[in-house]
């Protein structure tokens, strides 16, 4: 999330006012561009997070190295503990990249 909008967000919170919905991994807030995702899965959770086009064709793709059925609803434990893994991984690596890329701009900023 650039500063300038990040700025603008906590002026917004501390008004009291709504803020914007925003992807939840690179704070994008325009919302033609934001679609929910299905963090487990849609069809074995109902947890959504807003993310930009961007960072969720990312994490679906890592989702999608699974087979249709072994992501399925009615696919084995194993199975759907191994996909909630491999869902909530690329999640927390755009999130972490994210974080390491504000760092090193914050750093150079100084």
């Amino acid at each position: 999330m650039k500063k300038e909008v990040y700025i603008e967000y906590v002026k917004r919170q501390q008004k009291g006012k709504k803020p914007p919905i925003a992807c939840a991994v690179c704070g994008e807030d325009n919302r033609k561009v934001i679609e929910m995702h299905h963090v487990e899965g849609r069809n074995n959770s109902d947890w959504i997070k807003p993310l930009c086009k961007n960072c969720h064709s990312k994490i679906t793709a890592e989702q999608n190295r699974l087979s249709p059925k072994a992501r399925s609803g009615k696919t084995s434990l194993q199975n759907l503990k191994a996909f909630n893994i491999i869902s909530i991984g690329a999640l927390l690596r755009e999130i972490g990249q994210h974080l390491i890329n504000m760092g090193i701009g914050m750093a150079e900023n100084v």
